[in-house]
């Protein structure tokens, strides 16, 4: 089975925990590299070429799905996308549910492709029906992206589809084998209708009552052999990271691209919108022997991997991958634990996380090793100006006490692992309106005469838990726990509850000090600029809206600090990575672990130290 869920029962550790093989990479190549990315979640720029990958394969993971039986070759691109889901975005087994691909009447037998070169055209115009949505949409989570960098305009889409079609001839090979060996071992029961608990996505139910809608009587033909051979991957209307396959006591978890078994042996592909030439092709040898570990492991280690593959679509070129023994995963998974232990178990220190990158490894196109580049992993790193490694400072602020350009006060800088972003209280239910029918309820509270309105930002609390009692009433008495508070621009006060945040049932025993009344509105903090960045857009009432912000970094955590372009000053625009800066009268915001600063126009920023820079 390519997909193993998370068994909430015995689940301990949580989807936001678990150990992936992008981790256990970022922590080989650099376990300084992976403390910023992971712990303090700074985030890399954002170029088209990121973006470009899942256009492409999106695309062709469209095509795969479809059948020359069902869809005519200008068919409408979302002619399977309407799948039904269940509330974690899986695709639903609900009996009830209604598939796409059952709505639809197969074609006459006579208009199906009855040659390779048929086949190949039906597939490539559906390609160039779903590759510029594809990259349309791309392109519009690209222009959102904070941390943007690059040009759209360097995506070439004719490059993009030659990789699509690349992929495609390599498909083609699968289907033309399957052809040959007859349909394969599975061609009876295929035609009876019988698919394996995970299928490949077709658009159809999991479950297929009677003989398959397609299957042909005598020889298998050309378009039962597109259909047999179809390998599993994420179904592209599945919701993000819904699909993974987790390791049984939920420590990692992987996500198959493609995984080929109509012959009864499983092959796992990688697929790579790239020409494989460069350090990362390190990368995923590893993540794919990784993958065949994961696969033994979720099948109580008595299936393996037959075989491994990396299908390099920019070089046209298929990598075979050598299969680990069993002693090698088993070594691996150990091993691999002890790493999950070590990074996630308890959050590791900067200081165990030292800068002690790899040397770097040489690759041609294909993925074919060569002679290391000359060049260290330092030179090329997104953190090089911050970090110790490379040009950052071996020291770095925390906290203390300032004195700022123009002011005649000095102000307390809170460290940032000091800072408190939630409060716990007990309070009285003054009013609760609407709810209902997945409708989430408005509620006033009061405590003491002061009151304060409750924002529901989601459904369940991290652990299952509803986000509130489905029984609340006016005059309840409740125990608000990890609320994140704020003002709005009326001065209100505001209650935020968020994954980490739930509201139950006080009883009349129970007593909190806290009160409304204990609120921090402002904090003062400083730290090392990593990065600035800026968003823009227009708003639902038709106003363009723009706003910046920027990562900070001292000895003890790291911060997000945004606001609206206007409110902050010439010192945002002068810093430079690396300078200290102090961000004075801001309030605070949170999301699960994350802690957020927001400025408004009493917020000052203030340069006050600048990195020697030589020049």
């Amino acid at each position: 089975m390519p997909v193993r869920l998370a068994v909430p029962e015995v689940d301990s550790i949580g989807p936001f925990n678990r150990l992936s093989a992008s981790q256990v990479n970022a922590y080989t190549t650099c376990p300084r590299l992976w403390y910023y990315e992971k712990v303090r979640r700074f985030k890399m720029p954002q170029i088209p070429v990121l973006f470009v990958g899942r256009a492409v394969e999106e695309a062709f993971c469209r095509m795969l799905q479809e059948s020359p039986a069902l869809l005519v070759a200008g068919a409408a691109a979302d002619t399977l996308s309407n799948i039904p889901l269940d509330d974690s975005g899986v695709p639903s087994r609900d009996a009830g549910s209604v598939w796409p691909a059952d709505r639809l009447l197969p074609l006459p037998v006579n208009q199906w492709p009855s040659t390779m070169d048929n086949l190949r055209d039906w597939a490539k115009q559906r390609l160039e029906t779903h590759l510029p949505l594809a990259l349309h949409a791309m392109e519009i989570e690209w222009q959102k992206d904070e941390r943007k960098a690059g040009q759209w305009s360097s995506v070439d889409p004719e490059r993009c589809m030659s990789m699509c079609l690349n992929g495609l001839e390599m498909h083609l090979a699968e289907v033309e084998r399957c052809l040959e060996a007859k349909g394969g071992p599975e061609l009876d029961a295929w035609r009876l209708g019988k698919r394996p608990y995970w299928p490949s996505p077709d658009g159809r139910a999991y479950e297929i009552p009677l003989r398959h809608p397609l299957a042909q009587e005598g020889a298998v033909t050309l378009v039962e052999a597109w259909e047999i051979a179809r390998p599993w991957f994420v179904d592209p209307n599945a919701g993000k990271f819904a699909m993974n396959a987790i390791h049984p006591e939920h420590w990692f978890q992987g996500e198959y691209d493609l995984v080929y078994r109509w012959d009864g042996r499983i092959n796992i592909v990688d697929l790579k919108a790239s020409v494989g030439a460069g350090d990362r092709s390190g990368n995923y040898v590893e993540q794919l022997r990784m993958y065949a570990m994961l696969w033994w492991i979720t099948h109580g280690k008595k299936e393996q991997v037959d075989n491994l593959e990396i299908w390099y679509l920019g070089a046209d070129a298929i990598k075979q991958i050598p299969v680990p023994s069993e002693e090698e995963m088993n070594t691996m998974e150990a091993g691999l634990n002890d790493l999950w232990k070590q990074l996630k178990a308890e959050v590791p220190s900067m200081d165990e996380c030292p800068p002690k990158p790899s040397p770097m490894r040489g690759f041609s196109p294909g993925g074919v090793p060569t002679e290391a580049p000359g060049t260290l992993r330092c030179d090329t790193c997104d953190w090089k100006a911050i970090c110790p490694g490379g040009d950052g400072p071996e020291e770095l602020p925390n906290g203390g006490h300032v004195q700022l350009p123009g002011s005649t006060v000095s102000f307390d800088l809170t460290p940032m692992n000091a800072l408190e972003p939630r409060m716990t209280l007990i309070a009285e239910v003054f009013s609760i309106l609407g709810g209902g029918e997945g409708k989430r309820p408005k509620i006033k509270i009061v405590q003491n005469g002061h009151f304060a309105d409750i924002q529901l930002l989601v459904d369940t609390h991290q652990d299952g838990e509803p986000a509130w009692p489905p029984s609340l009433a006016k005059g309840d008495r409740v125990k608000l726990d990890g609320v994140v508070p704020s003002a709005n621009y009326k001065g209100e006060l505001q209650l935020k509850v968020d994954p980490h945040a739930i509201i139950v049932h006080a009883s009349k025993s129970e007593h909190i000090e806290t009160t409304l009344l204990d609120f921090r509105a402002r904090w003062n903090v400083t730290g090392n600029l990593v990065y600035r960045f800026e968003k823009k857009g227009v708003g639902r009432n038709g106003k363009s809206w723009h706003r910046k912000g920027m990562m900070l970094l001292d000895e003890t955590g790291s911060m997000k600090i945004e606001g609206w372009a206007a409110d902050w000053g010439t010192q945002y625009d002068l810093a430079e990575i690396g300078d200290t800066l102090v961000a004075a009268n801001i309030s605070l915001d949170a999301w699960a672990i994350d802690v957020k600063g927001q400025i408004n126009r009493n917020s000052k920023i203030q340069i006050t130290h600048r990195v020697d820079r030589g020049d």
